[in-house]
């Protein structure tokens, strides 16, 4: 009987033992998973930000794609009004030659007449 006590006992602390180490083990993988668990959600939240943020972006884009098209049409405008300036600036500027050519013919008809007067006195 001594020795199938020993024996006994000998199989309940390994029973004993491993059943701590079991535990041991129990209590890591439960650690774990906890961790596992809160990384998970953690990357779920980064997610949905990145997912927000990236119709953030895009709204962006379509607004500066807009404003960009805006610039676009005003700097034709401004082209055409330039042009249109353009031709106006020259036009005033063959009118004052013309008014400069007609000014030198009536100086020229008035000093005619003028002498033409002093012939007659």
């Amino acid at each position: 009987f001594a020795v199938v006590a020993d024996e006994v006992r000998g199989l309940a602390q390994r029973t004993q033992q491993s059943t701590v180490e079991i535990e041991t083990l129990v209590a890591a993988l439960q650690s774990g998973t906890r961790q596992v668990s809160s990384i998970m959600l953690s990357s779920r939240e980064l997610t949905v930000s990145s997912v927000q943020l990236s119709r953030q972006a895009g709204t962006s884009l379509g607004s500066i794609t807009q404003t960009v098209s805006n610039i676009q049409a005003m700097n034709q405008q401004i082209a055409a009004a330039a042009e249109e300036q353009s031709a106006v600036a020259e036009e005033i500027s063959r009118s004052i030659v013309n008014v400069r050519d007609v000014s030198e013919q009536t100086a020229s008809a008035s000093e005619e007449t003028a002498a033409s007067s002093v012939e007659l006195a």
